[in-house]
């Protein structure tokens, strides 16, 4: 996870009941921008890359549904590929013309580390 869902962030709330454990802290591949709109947009690819964490889900059946829920119609649920861990994604699927990017990722964007 790389944005609200972090733990240190506004939905952790809702992600940390799913969750059995902590894989620790990765880089995704690609690029993080500002929506907006309190919440970020990841486009996996070429960047600077986006601070993130891994977390492995109790039931990912049951998780998954009430993720994708959570991140809505505007996120697609994809499979990647982090330090040769398998996981899941959401990619922001609408433009990003006009966002700011958010290169010391979502928490760096809230402790004011961009400038």
């Amino acid at each position: 996870m790389y944005g609200t869902l972090m733990r240190s962030a506004s939905a952790w709330k809702l992600l940390e009941p799913l969750v059995a454990g902590h894989e620790g802290s990765c880089v995704l591949p690609g690029t993080l921008y500002d929506t907006g709109r309190g919440y970020p947009a990841y486009r996996p690819g070429e960047g600077p890359g986006v601070p993130a964490e891994l977390v492995r889900l109790r039931d990912p059946a049951t998780a998954l549904p009430v993720l994708d829920d959570y991140e809505g119609e505007e996120y697609r649920r994809v499979r990647c590929t982090v330090g040769g861990t398998s996981c899941w994604v959401y990619v922001w699927t609408p433009p990003v013309t006009g966002m700011s990017l958010l290169p010391h990722g979502w928490l760096g964007r809230l402790r004011g580390a961009w400038g």
